[in-house]
């Protein structure tokens, strides 16, 4: 699995990725300019949805290395951000992200739901046998986990107030948006991951190991469905939505899926650098291919010697790592994460992008410990937390194995902050837990569960 996704991305990046995301539906039905008569105008219409998200108001850059990342604590703060980083989500700055990333996920669900009706209004329409089937799942799971982001990002934890009513469900293209709890709104995405699962399970290459065409149509082979919500992808989303929740059953059923991910996947870790580019690319179960510039150009905004200066605060040492654990790559001389953003290719003379990391190998292996262990089985989910630190090549942090859940907790919030440098992951694991932060200066931000961006209009 490992050389077949590290071939698609060195295959899509050294083709321009606009090629590929920035096209128009072309051929009967009609949506916008674009019209719905073969499986190509299918697949380019969703290609075209996963394109948006990798835009700078969303996942190439607010919501991951560009902004969310900051509420983690994980970088001293550059000037202008200082109200951001210290979660006043009142702030000039984070009402124009909030409002940019609430229109722009919604626009995305939007094009989802229309995506979907094309479906419908187009039943005659031939497509290779399993591949429309494929689709429309893979569609239904989108929509679900763009759901479930702006629940994350606009209401409070789940654990601290599942009965606010701010993120509304909308499932249609012409329907009314519906208004839901977060409890509500939380079980209306898990139904509709589970019935996306099923229908993926039974049809997704990534899972049959069969494709339905060649790389013309991207995302319709084994190797290339890294770069789309695929089977695996959407049991890891499904076991963040149950362990959001956080009820032992919850955790119970995410301990399960997240262990058929780990056995069935075939996904393997990276042993050495050179085996892989800096972002560990080879280990990404969804990733968006970044543009041309990307993560690249945004990581020189904020590390590079002519940027905003930004380097790791005091809450990240590379003394907690072992010196043969692969992530100290990551981090360069000036204390700045410049390296594990910097042009990746292994391949002479041809440098590209690093793409965005959506999900990742190391989240399974960390939701898995927690999983395990908050749905009673402590023994295992010390076992699959010591499994990932040997894998990382750190077998020095690995716990004792009558070690407590507090400290098992304990040292998977430690690996939060290195696992997900530069990715926006951590927050959401702390909002999650309502756990108190420690800031870059040393201050302390308490209550963090109960912060939530604003609905700006």
């Amino acid at each position: 699995m490992k050389r077949l996704i590290y071939t698609a991305f060195m295959l899509l990046t050294f083709v321009s990725c606009d090629q590929w995301f920035d096209v128009e539906p072309k051929g009967e039905g009609t949506s916008g300019n674009g019209l719905f008569n073969n499986e190509a105008s299918f697949r380019d219409y969703m290609n075209g949805i996963y394109a948006d998200l990798r835009s700078r108001d969303l996942y190439g850059g607010n919501l991951t290395l560009g902004g969310v990342e900051f509420l983690a604590q994980t970088f001293v703060l550059y000037t202008g951000a200082e109200a951001w980083t210290r979660m006043d989500f009142n702030s000039d700055m984070a009402r124009t992200i909030a409002r940019k990333a609430y229109g722009g996920l919604y626009a995305a669900i939007y094009r989802c739901n229309d995506l979907l009706r094309q479906f419908d209004r187009n039943p005659d329409v031939e497509f290779v046998s399993g591949s429309r089937e494929m689709m429309m799942a893979e569609t239904r799971a989108l929509r679900a986990f763009l759901h479930f982001e702006l629940l994350r990002l606009f209401s409070p934890a789940y654990a601290v107030d599942a009965s606010a009513s701010f993120v509304p469900w909308i499932g249609s293209v012409d329907g009314p948006a519906v208004t839901m709890t977060s409890a509500e709104l939380l079980d209306r995405i898990l139904s509709e991951l589970d019935a996306a699962l099923v229908q993926l399970e039974a049809c997704d290459p990534v899972v049959t190991g069969v494709g339905y065409d060649d790389m013309s149509l991207l995302g319709t082979s084994p190797a290339d469905r890294c770069w789309k919500l695929n089977y695996y992808a959407v049991a890891v989303v499904k076991a963040r939505a149950l362990m959001f929740r956080g009820a032992q059953s919850d955790c119970r059923e995410a301990s399960t899926l997240l262990g058929s991910v780990i056995e069935k996947g075939g996904y393997e870790f990276v042993r050495t650098v050179s085996d892989s580019d800096y972002s560990f690319s080879q280990e990404f179960i969804f990733a968006l291919p970044s543009d041309e510039k990307g993560f690249c150009a945004l990581s020189e905004e904020l590390f590079g010697p002519s940027g905003k200066g930004v380097v790791l605060s005091s809450q990240i040492s590379l003394d907690d790592l072992s010196p043969d654990d692969r992530r100290r790559g990551w981090i360069d001389g000036d204390n700045t994460m410049r390296t594990k953003f910097a042009p990746t290719s292994k391949i002479d003379l041809w440098e590209t992008a690093p793409a965005i990391p959506m999900v990742k190998l190391g989240e399974v292996y960390l939701l898995a410990a927690e999983a395990a262990a908050k749905s009673g089985d402590l023994v295992s989910g010390i076992s699959r937390f010591n499994n990932f630190m040997t894998e990382r090549n750190s077998a020095s942090m690995v716990l004792a194995q009558d070690a407590s859940l507090d400290q098992l907790m304990e040292a998977v919030d430690l690996q939060y902050r290195y696992e997900f440098m530069g990715e926006g992951v951590r927050f959401h694991f702390c909002k999650r837990l309502d756990k108190t932060i420690t800031a870059f200066d040393g201050s302390q931000i308490s209550e963090v569960g109960k912060k939530y961006l604003p609905i700006v209009q």
